[in-house]
């Protein structure tokens, strides 16, 4: 009887042992967590929620931007630099924005850096009902920082409708 106990008690403890070491099927991988910044950033621009934006990127002298709508002619760095181009235009909406990303492709440079590499179509609709799409290669580095990844660098080019 005390063989069969300690039998139980054996594989008691390395059902829990393996339980305990199997990822859990709710763990995101660093790849969906980085594709997550990348679809809240589009959430965020949409909602016009710059709380939400501001939340996704790194608040640093190091923070760097390039975007097509800056400006200044080519780089904006600083957090202080890029939430001053930005805030304006979530207070102040113009009308409304939709965004679509296109085949974000996720490169991890590691366990805290990564790089995605997408294509997105912005379309704007003006107050008075005027559209206007606009088509983006976008690159965005991030990095994890504190156990959240934030954007670090942010640069868009535009794409020339055909």
């Amino acid at each position: 009887m005390r063989t069969k106990s300690i039998l139980g008690l054996l594989m008691c403890i390395a059902l829990m042992f393996c339980l305990y070491t199997v990822p859990s099927a709710n763990a995101a991988s660093a790849e969906e967590e980085v594709l997550q910044v990348i679809t809240n950033w589009a959430k965020a621009s949409i909602a016009s929620d710059f709380k939400l934006f501001s939340s996704l990127y790194l608040h640093s002298p190091k923070t760097s931007q390039v975007h097509p709508s800056a400006g200044i002619p080519f780089l904006y760095k600083g957090w202080e630099v890029i939430e001053k181009d930005w805030e304006p235009t979530f207070k102040n909406p113009t009308g409304t924005v939709d965004i679509s990303i296109h085949n974000p492709d996720i490169t991890m440079l590691g366990d805290n850096a990564a790089v995605v590499a997408l294509y997105e179509i912005v379309t704007a609709t003006s107050i008075t009902g005027e559209e206007t799409i606009t088509q983006h290669r976008v690159t965005r580095v991030l990095q994890k920082v504190d156990g959240k990844w934030v954007i670090v660098h942010d640069h868009a080019s535009d794409l020339p409708l055909k």
